[in-house]
């Protein structure tokens, strides 16, 4: 949980680094521009960390399937990665920004790949030297869901009374922030915080979900296709009952995923208007807003069809939760 907490931190560091730089070394900003370079940004920090956390968190040679599955897990993200060095560069030669500006962008992320496929697979044999035994399966309860949420509600409410008591201090000296600022400043913390407690939350629900495929990449990918996709995959008893496991456990993991890109836009979204109304590097936020709307509004409505489907799956099958086959999946030498 650390080293997750860790590279949450580091990616949202690296953002801010990095739309530092695009604002400071721009000659001349204009919303089309602006997002172009915020997509190379993104792809250049959180490719890497996806590729890290799932290294780190599955096992993805243990099996065949779990190879395969990740070989073109990796070539998606590569191919990815490619298309925003080549935004990087597009966007140099338009905006005008020094030679070195695309260099930075394409090599650090180059290195952030490669330090996050390194870190993973070092992390995840960490684990098998070290094993700490999956959480076994048994339903998500409502009491176990409404204390999750009222840990966010909690962290919410702590920051913002934090940050309002911070913020009034500084606002004591001549030319400090105004109320309105402070308020904004607190509630941005607050959402942010609440953001990452999402998060940590389903942490646990993610290592239950783990144990219901033996922790196999290439297992949780298939029943992520029969469930989350309706594709039509054949399965024996054993991965029945796993698919019928997951479709219990996977819609309060979406939940609390969706409540945690919604809650950290919000706060950078807070952030950018808080901006755009004082004046400051106006195109590049209004782009970076742009591109946080439209990221939710294509997300939200993706991730509640998926929630919906496997409800329906667990629903159907629920007949299959009396079995238990602990030996599925089997390895594929």
């Amino acid at each position: 949980m650390l080293a997750f907490v860790l590279s949450v931190l580091i990616a949202t560091a690296l953002v801010a680094a990095g739309t530092a730089l695009i604002v400071i070394q721009s000659p001349s900003h204009s919303l089309g521009l602006d997002l172009v370079a915020i997509f190379a940004l993104t792809v250049f920090i959180y490719g890497p960390l996806l590729l890290g956390s799932v290294t780190s968190y599955w096992d993805v040679r243990g099996s065949a399937g779990s190879r395969a599955s990740f070989r073109r897990y990796l070539w998606v993200v590569l191919g990815i990665e490619a298309l925003a060095a080549i935004a990087i560069v597009v966007y140099s030669v338009m905006a005008g920004t020094p030679i070195w500006f695309p260099i930075v962008f394409i090599v650090g992320g180059a290195v952030l790949t490669v330090a996050g496929l390194t870190i993973g697979r070092a992390l995840h044999r960490h684990e098998q030297a070290h094993p700490r035994a999956d959480e076994s399966w048994r339903p998500v309860s409502r009491h176990e869901v409404s204390r999750k949420v009222l840990g966010i509600a909690v962290t919410f409410v702590a920051i913002f009374i934090v940050g309002l008591v911070v913020f009034g201090l500084l606002g004591a000296s001549d030319g400090a922030p105004s109320l309105g600022d402070q308020l904004t400043f607190a509630f941005q913390f607050a959402t942010i915080g609440a953001a990452l407690t999402a998060i940590l939350v389903s942490v646990p629900l993610n290592r239950r979900l783990r144990s219901t495929v033996g922790g196999d990449f290439g297992t949780i990918r298939t029943v992520g296709k029969v469930v989350l996709g309706n594709k039509e995959v054949e399965l024996d008893h054993a991965g029945q009952v796993a698919a019928a496991k997951y479709a219990t456990i996977i819609p309060t993991i979406l939940g609390f995923q969706l409540s945690y890109l919604t809650l950290l836009y919000l706060g950078l979204g807070t952030q950018q208007v808080r901006m755009i109304l004082g004046g400051r590097n106006e195109a590049f936020n209004i782009g970076f807003t742009i591109l946080l709307i439209a990221i939710l509004v294509a997300f939200i409505p993706y991730v509640v069809v998926r929630i919906r489907r496997a409800r329906t799956y667990a629903r159907e099958h629920g007949e299959l939760l009396a079995s238990d086959d602990s030996s599925w999946p089997a390895s594929t030498p």
